[in-house]
């Protein structure tokens, strides 16, 4: 019987990450048994603190479930993805494609063993017929050996040829590591990232709760209309409808990330926070070292090489072969056969006309050449793009970050004001449920600023072939 692990992630996330402050229920309900306000007023207000609560390091796991860093989930990763399975498997043959190339430069030597039966019939000797009868056998046995003296580069230009494109198969196996380990930083901070949206929502939810009691005080208290009430039983469900969302996408990141893994079977297992160190490259910077670094780029360069010992090689196929030969055998219709002969031999293998194969061959290669160093240019300019606009992103991230806090603690503060406004009778719900809508507004915006700091500091990391382990390690 198989047995399907669950997929989701039973994370319990700190609320605040980096430094920033968690959402504050800024209305709790009374407790129970507690008498209305005079006049049917709620209870007051309870404002947000105002300084920010300091991060917890690590996230709390559940019943003792294991918590995973950024590193060691990397580390997973690169044990388990089939992504680096295919790309050792290209490894692999990459090598034994060479070792086939260089079988040339070593002798060749083969033995053979062989039997003969033979019978004649023979008819019209003298007018009269005669019948002879009686087989003949003939056993042989030798050994033939064989070696290439020079064929004039044909050899060592495939050999150069396979080189190359191991080569190629080392860079292009390091540019899928780097794009495994950003796709598992992507998938790790997405989670953080809905799950503290989940948290906002369910915040948001508890708040148009209060909203809700507040609102049923008032009208039976007679001083608020009925529409109150309808008002923030609408916001209510708005609110809900939003935390729904929110779980939604935070069961489909967890699904992201563990197939990010390797692992999409994966047990229940908590995360760790983590803040990546920015790199302290200028724009300048950033794109010399992805022309320098990137591995697909240097696998195109390898590739280009790979073209030239073509077209060295269609080049020597113009040019003659010289090879030695040796064999010994034992021949006789007895066995073990005695009589022996040997010879020894050099031939020569000189192409007088071979056309149009030998020329459209020099030309195929050449063109492939230049194909190839046209792809290592284009490359190249798509590099230098990719690492521009990696770095502007994450100049942009920063500044949209602190403009998000700046933002957050308007609203807060907004959302504050309105709430007191209201429980002092001089407010409207209108104006609470707009303040209310515009915090969870501002709380999505500043998570989200957050998170894309980080994603586009593995970003740049990434484009300028710089991500490794090392960078993935969090800053304390």
């Amino acid at each position: 019987m198989v047995r399907t692990a669950q997929f989701s992630l039973f994370l319990l996330l700190t609320a605040a990450a980096w430094g920033q402050t968690p959402p504050q229920q800024l209305n709790p309900p009374p407790p129970p048994g507690t008498p209305p306000s005079p006049k049917g007023q709620a209870a007051p207000v309870v404002a947000p603190p105002n300084s920010p609560v300091p991060p917890a390091p690590v996230t709390v796991p559940t019943a003792g479930l294991p918590a995973l860093s950024l590193p060691e989930a990397a580390l997973t990763a690169l044990r388990h993805h089939p992504d680096l399975k295919i790309s050792d498997a290209q490894i692999d043959q990459a090598q034994a494609q060479m070792r086939i190339a260089s079988a040339p430069f070593y002798p060749t030597i083969r033995g053979n063993v062989s039997f003969n039966y033979s019978e004649a019939q023979n008819a019209g000797v003298g007018g009269q017929s005669v019948v002879r009868t009686g087989g003949v056998r003939n056993y042989n046995t030798g050994i033939n050996a064989s070696q290439l003296i020079t064929d004039f580069g044909k050899t060592q230009s495939n050999l150069d040829l396979a080189g190359a494109n191991k080569d190629a198969a080392l860079w292009q196996r390091g540019d899928a590591v780097q794009t495994l380990l950003l796709r598992v930083a992507e998938s790790y901070f997405t989670v953080l990232r809905t799950h503290q949206d989940v948290e906002i929502n369910r915040e948001n939810v508890r708040n148009a709760e209060v909203q809700v009691g507040r609102a049923k005080g008032f009208y039976e208290a007679g001083t608020r209309a009925r529409i109150e009430v309808t008002r923030a039983e609408s916001d209510l469900a708005t609110a809900q409808v939003g935390l729904i969302a929110a779980e939604n996408s935070e069961q489909k990141a967890v699904t992201a990330f563990l197939t990010s893994l390797g692992t999409p079977e994966a047990g229940p297992v908590g995360l760790l926070e983590a803040k990546l160190l920015p790199p302290d490259w200028t724009r300048a910077e950033a794109v010399k070292k992805a022309a320098e670094t990137r591995p697909d780029l240097l696998a195109a360069f390898a590739r280009v090489e790979a073209a030239a010992a073509r077209v060295r090689n269609a080049e020597a196929q113009y040019y003659p072969s010289l090879s030695a030969s040796y064999s010994y055998a034992w021949s006789e219709g007895y066995f073990p056969p005695s009589p022996y002969n040997w010879n020894v031999g050099m031939a020569l293998s000189i192409p007088i006309l071979n056309e149009p194969a030998l020329g459209a061959g020099i030309q195929s290669a050449e063109a492939q050449r230049v194909q190839a160093e046209g792809n290592q240019e284009l490359l190249a300019l798509q590099i230098q793009q990719q690492a521009t606009e990696a770095w502007l992103n994450l100049q942009e991230a920063r500044s949209r970050a602190q403009a998000a806090q700046v933002a957050l603690r308007s609203n807060e503060e907004n959302y504050r004001l309105a709430s007191e406004r209201y429980n002092v009778g001089v407010g409207t719900s209108l104006e609470v449920s707009d303040a209310q809508r515009l915090l969870i507004q501002a709380r999505s915006q500043e998570v989200q600023a957050r998170f894309d700091v980080q994603l586009s500091i593995a970003r740049l990391y990434r484009q300028a072939g710089s991500l490794t382990l090392e960078t993935l390690l969090p800053t304390n």
